[in-house]
């Protein structure tokens, strides 16, 4: 069975800068019973601990049973924060999220938003070795 949504970014680009505007086109081929289409902009965390995902933006298509293939064009002008990053203990990914209702059905295609355009990739944090310091309490005899 193919995917019920393809997401397709003009240019095929994967990576932005704050203010930037995503655009590209949205094809489905969905099952009947699906009444309409959304089209989340989002982020979400992934690693350790609780993730957080937050919806910035949203476009919704009603679906009739004679649309039940189609495809539309869609725009998000790109907030300023929060970049994408990733690290050994927690990543933030952007993303686009198409859902058909009330099945939520879905597919997601993720991208990056940075200044520059590019991942950030944190550094590991690596423990320091403790220098030996005299106290400045203790002098010896001398």
């Amino acid at each position: 069975m193919p995917e019920p949504f393809d997401i397709q970014t003009d240019y095929n680009n994967t990576e932005f800068t704050p203010g930037d505007t995503l655009s590209g086109t949205l094809t489905w081929n969905l099952p009947g019973g699906t009444e309409s289409i959304a089209l989340r902009l989002f982020w979400f965390t992934s690693g350790r601990g609780s993730q957080d995902i937050e919806s910035v933006d949203e476009l919704t298509w009603p679906i009739s049973p004679t649309r039940l293939q189609g495809h539309e064009k869609f725009s998000f002008t790109l907030p300023t924060e929060p970049y994408s990053f990733s690290g050994k203990i927690i990543s933030l990914t952007w993303a686009l999220e198409a859902v058909a209702m009330p099945e939520e059905t879905s597919t997601k295609k993720e991208f990056t938003l940075t200044p520059n355009g590019q991942e950030i990739v944190l550094p590991s944090i690596t423990e320091p070795k403790a220098k030996k310091q005299k106290s400045k309490w203790f002098q010896p005899n001398r």
